[in-house]
Parts: structure tokens; sequence; C-alpha cells
């Protein structure tokens, strides 16, 4: 193919010539094999910056509103949702049920979403180029399309759902081939989920003849490698950044915290601190120790996390709010200052960092931007803080009170970046913070090297779940969450003997579910909330 020169090339379906000013044009047949080749012959040869792929039998499209989003810092931009594609891939649910971006906002909402839908996308070249192509094994355009905006995701890029690409939702419903299901689930998933798949999915006997019929398909597991996260050497505007730390009882690690912060290269404009230490134990802060930051001191006897994060977010003058806590360490002095180049180059409304939690092992670190679905020592937009409602006061004493907020954050159409080389340390303080409500006593990682520590699902992560997901992704995480505590590290005998205990403890484990689920689904009704 000749080599050609634009801006924004068309790539359209249907035989018929289109007048395209912004670009190139071309032609392609709607079948995933033929989309393919015609992606990677417009590839090797344009100089375009981008790909608008459009089926002509829609709506006219918006050349003014192409141009705009092409001028922003995203990978692709689509309308997926306008073709009824919220509930694809099902695999998914079997596997990452409660992941952050399997669950969809609202069609008119903009928000981080895979579901690409290639009759209506934008797509930036480099992206493909970096990313490369593997949908041509699909049967259907529409199951090919969300693979490609999975794997784009997975691999670092920034896909966002745009309504107004096409403003009327399509009627016709997609017709997923099981085949294709199963080769999104060999194509993304090793062998061992493939296998939980096929033991909880109805219709046993068909999924495992598709599952047979597609053994052909290889594995292909993308990590994040399109946006290096190595710090760019070009100045950074300061910006207002209002730090919030709320303690409880931790002093120690509050003043190595602030220490830190004493010596960033972008100073916050004011560190706020609540401080619910019973008063009789209450210390004396010297905050002239640092003498470049402005410390707001809140003293506060009634206690609660969320309580303690609310009042910081009211009282914050900042732009940006960090939320930072009061155990953090090994603060980079320029962590500020590689958060909001962070946050300035995509256009985020919230940067997460790298925490490392004290006493665990952690391999090399990728250098390279994804979409964040956590919610750890996180920078964010004000704006978007209390736009989302700030803490929500029933995990007021109990964990994923940042989740929850995440959640809300996610819904309202933020968009979320994972800055990996934001690099900050975690005390795991064994005192102080949601320990003194008895909450966090047991964690993920302890039950994974334990014979006899359970962790069940909490009043606020059934909350969570039953709120923002469909009651199958809610069951299927449920049963994940308990087949996950059979497996723990360690040899043949102390998983043989954490199987005995397992099933010992099974009916206390019953009675407690039970009892937690109603505390959160009643809760769910006073609000009117349906799930």
């Amino acid at each position: 193919m000749q080599k050609l020169s634009s801006n924004i090339d068309l790539i359209h379906f249907g035989n018929s010539q289109v007048e395209w000013i912004l670009g190139n044009s071309f032609t392609t047949e709607a079948d995933p094999a033929s989309l393919q080749e015609t992606i990677e012959e417009v590839v090797k040869a344009t100089d375009a910056s981008w790909i608008l792929f459009w089926d002509h039998n829609l709506e006219q499209l918006d050349e003014e509103l192409i141009k705009y989003l092409a001028q922003q810092p995203v990978d692709a931009y689509h309308v997926g949702l306008r073709f009824n594609l919220q509930e694809y891939p099902d695999v998914m649910n079997y596997v990452h049920p409660t992941w952050m971006y399997n669950s969809n906002a609202a069609v008119e909402v903009t928000h981080t979403n895979f579901r690409i839908s290639f009759r209506a996308c934008l797509v930036r070249v480099d992206t493909i180029r970096k990313t490369g192509l593997h949908f041509d094994v699909y049967e259907s355009l529409d199951m090919a399309g969300v693979a490609f905006g999975y794997q784009l995701l997975k691999q670092g890029g920034i896909v966002r759902y745009h309504a107004s690409l096409l403003k009327k939702t399509q009627s016709a419903k997609p017709d997923i081939p099981i085949n294709d299901e199963w080769i999104f689930a060999r194509q993304f998933f090793p062998r061992k989920w493939q296998i939980w798949i096929l033991f909880n999915k109805k219709g046993w006997l068909k999924n495992y003849k598709a599952w047979r019929k597609t053994k052909h398909i290889k594995y292909i597991n993308p990590k994040p490698s399109i946006h290096s996260s190595e710090k760019e050497n070009t100045k950074v505007e300061p910006a207002s950044v209002s730090i919030l730390a709320p303690t409880l009882d931790r002093y120690a690690y509050i003043k190595e915290e602030l220490r830190e912060l004493n010596e960033q290269t972008i100073f916050p404009l004011e560190i706020l601190i609540t401080d619910q230490t019973d008063k009789e134990h209450r210390q004396h802060i010297d905050f002239s120790k640092y003498p470049k930051l402005t410390v707001r001191y809140f003293p506060q006897d009634e206690k609660g996390q969320c309580i303690a994060w609310n009042k910081l977010i009211e009282e914050a003058k900042g732009e940006y709010i960090f939320f930072f806590g009061d155990d953090a360490y090994d603060i980079k002095p320029d962590l500020i200052e590689k958060m909001l180049q962070t946050m300035y180059r995509f256009n985020a409304d919230m940067v997460a960092s790298n925490v490392r939690e004290k006493g665990i092992k952690y391999g090399p670190v990728n250098h390279h931007y994804f979409v964040s679905d956590s919610f750890p020592i996180t920078l964010i937009k004000r704006s978007v803080v209390t736009e989302a409602g700030g803490m929500d006061m029933f995990f007021n004493r109990n964990v994923k009170a940042d989740h929850d907020l995440a959640m809300r954050c996610h819904m309202n159409g933020a968009l979320m970046i994972f800055d990996p080389s934001a690099l900050i340390g975690h005390h795991r303080a064994p005192s102080g913070g949601l320990r003194a409500h008895k909450a966090r006593v047991v964690t993920n990682y302890m039950t994974k090297n334990s014979i006899t520590k359970i962790l069940n699902p909490t009043t606020s992560e059934i909350f969570i779940y039953k709120k923002h997901y469909t009651g199958k992704q809610f069951k299927n995480h449920v049963r994940i969450k308990y087949m996950n505590q059979l497996l723990i590290n360690g040899n043949a005998i102390r998983k043989l003997l954490r199987i005995f205990f397992f099933l010992y403890k099974v009916p206390a484990m019953k009675k407690a579910y039970k009892e937690n689920k109603h505390i959160a689904e009643s809760e769910l009704q006073k609000r009117g909330i349906s799930f």
C-alpha cells in the first residue's frame, strides 16, 4: 500500500464510496478477519494520528466532535453501550465479576469502558501499533470490538465511552456466539480460570463443547506497555494541593510522614490533620519542626474514619486533594511533582500512587501507566470528590470506604490513572486506624499465609457489590472469595490442614455471612437502592 499522509483516516463498512475530508477513506467488510487485515494494511502505510471506524448505516457523523476528541490525551473513544454491549463478555462475570471496569456507568455518562464497538469508534494509530491485533479469530464483529477494547485497557490504553459519538441507542441486540465467549476466555484467562468458568457457567455440555472447539486459541496475557510512566524532564506547574492525614494514636508515623513531606520539590498548599486519639493520650506535635509546611490541626473526639476524612474534605482549600493517611513512609521528594505531571499528561481526575506495604516482597515495577481500579494513596480533584459525595458514613468504622468512593467516582465518569513509578511505602501499623474499631484485623494477605485465619465478606463489601453489580456478579464474587480461602501458601500438609479447618468453620462462616448480608441489604433498602 502506498504511503499516505492525513490526520484522521476512516475505515467504514460497505462498498459505497464516502467523501471524507479529514483524511483517507477505506472500505472493509463487517467481519473480524477482513477488518483486521484492513487495519494492518492502513497502519503500515498511513501517517494519520487516528483511525475512525464507522458504519454508514448509522446516523450522520459529527465531524466537529470527531476533531475535538482527536485533540484529547485518550487512546480510544467509542459508543459500545449504544450497541447494547453492557453485558458482554459473560465469561467476565465468572473471573472478574466485581472488577470496577466490569461495571458500566449510565449510557449518557462519559466514562472508562472497554466495551468497544467497531461500528463507531475512534482509535489512535500509534496505540494500535503498540497493542497489536488479535481479534480475527472471532466470529462476531461485536465480540471482536469488545476483545480489542479489553486488550487495549489491560495494556494501559485510555479507553473512554462517549455517548455523543452516536445520539441514539440501537434497538438490535448483539448475537454473540458461544464460541466467541470461549475465545475471549482462552485469550485472556489462564487455564485454571477456564476450568472455573466451565464448572460455574450454566449449560455445562454446550460450554464444554465450545471450550474444546476453541483449544487452538493462544493465551495473550496483556500487560501495561503503551504509556511509559518514567518521569519526564519537563517543568511541572505547581497546583494547590491539600494533603489529608487523619490520625488515631500513630504519632511516630505521622511525624515521620511530616519530615518527608517537608522535603518535597513542590510543596502542598496545606496539610490537614484530624486527631482522634483519646484526649488523655493525645500528644502535642511541634509543627515548627516542619517550617516549609502549612499544617492545620483539628482534634476530634468522635471516632471514625469517614468522620475524619469528611471533616478534612470540607476544610480543604486546594484544587486537588491528596488522600494520604497517617502511616506513609519512604516518600520521595518529587512525589507531588510526579503525581501532578501524570494528572496533567492525561487530563485525569485522579492519580493513584504505587503503595508498597512494609514487610511484603514485590516483584520489579512495570513502569507503564494503566487505568486505576483501586484507591490507595491518591491525588484527586476536589470537585470530583465533592460531586461524588465524599466518604459514605456507612463505612465509618469498616473497610472499603475508599473503594466505595472510587466506585462512585467511576460511575460519575472520573478518569483514574495508576502511576506505578510514583512509589511510596506504607506501614502495616499494628494499632490505630481501623484496627481501633476491630476492622481489618484479618487481611487477604494474612489468610494466604495462615491455616486458621478466615475472611468472610464484610458488611461493607456486600454493600458495595450489591449496590454496583448484578446479582450474578455478586454471587460469583462470593464464590471466588470462599474458594480463595482454601488456597494458601505452603506445602501440601499446610494446604490439607487448611481444607479441614475451613470445613470445620463452615457453619460459623454461614451464620456470619447471613448476618453481614442482612445488615448490608437493610442499609440499601433504607436508601431505596434496588439490588
